[in-house]
């Protein structure tokens, strides 16, 4: 019988596969990366205008996202944060 593609052998799911970035789901951890970010934009400066700039010709729709739901953006360990009105951070764009 023909297996549907969007079934796997349990020989396939043995195999982990790794995603590019994962999802934090540690509460600890997004409180103190939370944390984090909120201290060091207290000292950088805004990188809201860079981020909507660099996006516009790669991701316009992301790029529109960002101007109009964030409030500030930083630059930390090669990503891109952009906060909410709400005082949330929330990772934008990634260069690894």
């Amino acid at each position: 019988m023909a297996q549907n593609p969007a079934q796997s052998s349990s020989t396939e799911m043995s195999q982990p596969t790794k995603p590019i970035l994962s999802p934090v789901t540690d509460q600890a951890i997004v409180g103190k990366l939370q944390q984090t970010l909120a201290q060091i934009a207290e000292n950088s400066r805004d990188r809201k205008d860079e981020l909507v700039d660099m996006l516009s010709d790669e991701q316009p729709s992301k790029s529109r996202l960002v101007e109009l739901s964030y409030i500030a953006c930083i630059w930390w360990e090669g990503c891109y944060y952009c906060q909410d009105d709400q005082g949330q951070w929330y990772q934008v764009k990634c260069f690894i």
